[in-house]
C-alpha cells in the first residue's frame, strides 16, 4: 500500500462522521456550504503530490497491522467481547440513542438538541438503522479499521517495527507503575481528591476512550509523519478539523501544537507563502469546523473548570500528586531524549517536543471536567508524539545499536527501563482482557465474573449519565433554548434534511 492510499483511506474514514453531521445536525443551507467546504478540502488533499510514494506498506506489513488492530480492538472492550470499563455504559446507550431515535438527538424530545461528540457513533449508528438492530460485528470492524489506520502511520514512522508503535501507545504510565509499587509498602503517597492531576497513556485511554484513542493515533502519527519526511506540516490541519466532532480535547491540544509549530514556520518564512495553497491547507479546513464549534457551544451548562487552587484541595496534597504523576514524567521523557537521540533522531525536528514538553508542565493546573477530563484526553495526542520522539532512535538502528545504546552506563539501562515500565499497564490490561471475555465465561462460568454491559439500559446519555455519574455531569451536556446554534443552525424538525 502506498502512502498516499493509506492517506485516501485515512481521511475518508474520519471525513464520513463529519458529512452526517452536516447533513443531519443543521439546516439545509448550512449542511450544502459545510458538505461542499469538506469535499473541496478532502479533494485538495487527496490531490497533494507530496505524498507520492512507492508501497510502503507490504502484504506483511498488513497482516501485522490487522493483527495488533485485532487485539486493540479486543482489549478495548468494544462489542462486549472482553472486559469493559464503567464507561462502556455511555458508549453503548450512545449507540442505542442514535439506532432508536432521529437525528439529531433532542432531549427532552421537544427540547434543544443535545450537545455531544458523536463523530465514533454515527456511521454505525447509521448502519444499525438500516439494518433494523444494532449489530456488534458492524461496531466491531468500524473500530479495528480506526485502530488500523491510526497504527499504520506510527508504524511507518518507526520504520515499520510494531514492538515500538505498540510501546509508543504505553507511554505516560511509569508513574502509576511507581505509585503501584510504592503502595505495597506505604500504602499512601498522597490524598487522592474527587479529581486526579495525571496522565493515562493512550493505551490505558483505549480502555475507557476507544471514540478519541482511535482519532488520536490517526492525527498524532500523521503529524510526525510530516515531521519525518519535511513535508508540509498544513497538512495536518484538515486531520485535526475532522477529529473535532469525534474527539474535542484531543483535536484542541492538537489543533494548538499544530498551530504553533505553522505560525512559527510563517514567521520564518516572513509571510511569503502560497496563499492559495494556505487557502486550501489550512482555510478551508478552519471553516468546516466552526459549526462544530457553534454547536459544541450550545450547551445549558458550562462543565465544572478552574485553576487547582480554585478547588478544596490542599495545595500540599495537589503539589505532591504534580510531582509524582507529571514531574516524575518530565524528567523521564526529558533524560531519555537527551540519553538516546542520536544522528538520525537529530533529523526530526525537536522543536514540537519542546513545545509538548511545556504543555505538558502547564496545563495540569487547570482542571476541566469533573473528574479533569481535559487533562486525561487532552493529553493524549501529546503523549504519543512523545512515544513516537522517544522510541525513534531504535526503530532507526538495529537491534544489537539498540542493545549498545541501552547498556552504554547504568543511567543509559536505568531510564530505558524505566521508559519500558509504562507498558506493565498495557500487559496487564491484555492479560485481564484474556483472562475475562465471552469465551472464558462460557467456559469457566463458575469463576468468570463477566456480563457485558446492555446497549437499552437507559433511554438516553442524559438518564446514564444523571443515574451512573451525577445530575451536574448529565445536564453540562444538554442544549440551551436560546443558544446560536438552537435559533439559527439546528433542524426544527428531523425532516428536514
Amino acid at each position: 500500500m502506498k502512502v498516499k492510499s493509506l492517506r485516501l483511506y485515512t481521511l475518508g474514514y474520519l471525513l464520513l462522521p463529519n458529512l452526517l453531521f452536516f447533513f443531519y445536525w443543521t439546516q439545509w443551507y448550512i449542511a450544502l456550504a459545510g458538505i461542499l467546504v469538506l469535499i473541496l478540502a478532502f479533494a485538495s488533499a487527496i490531490s497533494s503530490r507530496d505524498f507520492e510514494s512507492p508501497n510502503v506498506l507490504t502484504g506483511k506489513d498488513l497482516w501485522i497491522l490487522a493483527g495488533s488492530a485485532l487485539l486493540l480492538t479486543f482489549v478495548s472492550g468494544v462489542a462486549g467481547l472482553s472486559y469493559q470499563t464503567f464507561d462502556y455504559w455511555c458508549h453503548n446507550t450512545k449507540f442505542y440513542e442514535l439506532f432508536k431515535y432521529s437525528w439529531p438527538i433532542r432531549i427532552p424530545e421537544t427540547g434543544p438538541v443535545i450537545s455531544y461528540y458523536y463523530g465514533y457513533y454515527v456511521v454505525p449508528a447509521l448502519i444499525f438503522k438500516l439494518l433494523g438492530s444494532i449489530n456488534e460485528t458492524v461496531l466491531f470492524l468500524w473500530t479495528m479499521i480506526g485502530f488500523f489506520l491510526g497504527l499504520a502511520w506510527v508504524y511507518i514512522v518507526l520504520n515499520k517495527k510494531i514492538v515500538y508503535a505498540l510501546l509508543a501507545t504505553t507511554i505516560g504510565d511509569a508513574p502509576h507503575v511507581i505509585k503501584t509499587v510504592f503502595y505495597k509498602f506505604t500504602h499512601t503517597i498522597y490524598v487522592m481528591g474527587d479529581f486526579g492531576v495525571e496522565s493515562w497513556s493512550n493505551f490505558e485511554n483505549l480502555l475507557w476512550v476507544p471514540n478519541q484513542v482511535i482519532p488520536t493515533l490517526i492525527v498524532g502519527g500523521m503529524f510526525v509523519y510530516l515531521l519525518k519526511n519535511k513535508l508540509n506540516v498544513e497538512h495536518i490541519v484538515f486531520p485535526i478539523a475532522l477529529i473535532f466532532w469525534w474527539a474535542v480535547f484531543p483535536a484542541f491540544t492538537g489543533g494548538l501544537l499544530a498551530a504553533i509549530v505553522i505560525i512559527r514556520k510563517w514567521v520564518f518564512a516572513r509571510f511569503q507563502l502560497d496563499w492559495i495553497l494556505v487557502g486550501k491547507l489550512v482555510i478551508l479546513p478552519f471553516l468546516a469546523c466552526v459549526p462544530i464549534l457553534v454547536f459544541y457551544m450550545s450547551h445549558e451548562e458550562a462543565p465544572i473548570s478552574g485553576f487547582l487552587w480554585q478547588f478544596g484541595d490542599t495545595m500540599t496534597n495537589r503539589g505532591i500528586e504534580y510531582a509524582i504523576n507529571i514531574g516524575i514524567n518530565l524528567v523521564l521523557f526529558i533524560v531519555c531524549y537527551r540519553l538516546f537521540s542520536n544522528r538520525l533522531s537529530a533529523t526530526m525536528d525537536p522543536f514540537p517536543l519542546y513545545v509538548i514538553l511545556f504543555f505538558f508542565m502547564v496545563f495540569p493546573i487547570y482542571r476541566m471536567g469533573k473528574v479533569n477530563d481535559f487533562l486525561f484526553r487532552g493529553l493524549m495526542p501529546y503523549l504519543l508524539i512523545i512515544g513516537m520522539y522517544l522510541f525513534y532512535p531504535f526503530a532507526t538502528a538495529s537491534w544489537q545499536s539498540s542493545w549498545k545504546m541501552i547498556r552504554k552506563s547504568f543511567l543509559h539501562l536505568a531510564f530505558f527501563a524505566l521508559l519500558l515500565s509504562s507498558s506493565l499497564i498495557a500487559i496487564g490490561r491484555v492479560v485481564r482482557a484474556f483472562r475475562v471475555n465471552v469465551a472464558t465465561k462460557a467456559i469457566f462460568p463458575d469463576k468468570v465474573a463477566f456480563d457485558p454491559i446492555p446497549y437499552d439500559a437507559y433511554p438516553n446519555i442524559y438518564e446514564v449519565l444523571k443515574d451512573k455519574w451525577s445530575q451536574r455531569e448529565a445536564d453540562q451536556y444538554l442544549g440551551k433554548k436560546d443558544s446560536f446554534y438552537e435559533l439559527k443552525m439546528a433542524p426544527k424538525k428531523p425532516s428536514d434534511n
